[in-house]
């Protein structure tokens, strides 16, 4: 599920894997930093530089570039060093990096469609107090990117599994506790919904 922490570490995983040009080297860090399992150790009091041999192999990028962006990171307290009392330096990411993980996650999220639809349509609703309306627009926008039509003024539908992916997008933004994903076997007159996702 999207919404536990290795479903999105898949995530982020598989985007390094990609070879997309989308990210800048700072993020591409991020990621291989969260997917390497941190906390990462690193030994003796040179941390910043080496960090970087956890990209040793790669072609991609030089190890100036690469040291570069954890500086970076860490000037942003995406990350942060913590030596124990044996002299060992630990990199961890901190909340604020694991908060841009997660949108990072979200931006990269993609809703895989099954070989044949199932006949069913999920039907995302939403009831969200005016003090959250930067959550309910950013959970709009999301469904929108996310290809969901506009069903109602607060509901949103889609015609294949999507549950985990939207209870991610909504916890993320404050709003999870606002909505509901009804499965719906059928739908009077969904001839137009039928056309507008080509199934």
């Amino acid at each position: 599920m999207y919404a536990n922490k290795n479903s999105y570490l898949k995530q982020l995983k598989d985007f390094l894997n990609s070879n997309t040009p989308k990210a800048k080297i700072a993020n591409i860090v991020l990621c291989a930093l969260a997917v390497a399992s941190i906390p990462v150790l690193v030994l003796g009091a040179g941390a910043m530089g080496n960090a970087v041999q956890i990209f040793r192999g790669s072609k991609k990028y030089s190890k100036k570039q690469i040291s570069s962006a954890v500086y970076s990171i860490k000037r942003q307290k995406l990350i942060e060093y913590v030596c124990d009392s044996n002299g060992k330096t630990t990199v961890k990411i901190t909340k604020k990096g694991e908060t841009r993980l997660r949108a990072f996650a979200i931006d990269l999220m993609e809703i895989k469609k099954p070989n044949k639809w199932d006949g069913k349509w999920r039907l995302v609703m939403f009831d969200i107090p005016m003090r959250f309306t930067k959550g309910r627009e950013a959970l709009r926008y999301h469904l929108k990117e996310l290809g969901f039509y506009q069903f109602q003024k607060s509901a949103w539908i889609y015609p294949y599994p999507c549950e985990d992916e939207i209870i991610f997008i909504a916890d993320f933004f404050g709003v999870g506790k606002c909505i509901e994903i009804l499965t719906v076997e059928s739908i009077l007159r969904d001839e137009h919904l039928k056309k507008h996702f080509r199934i």
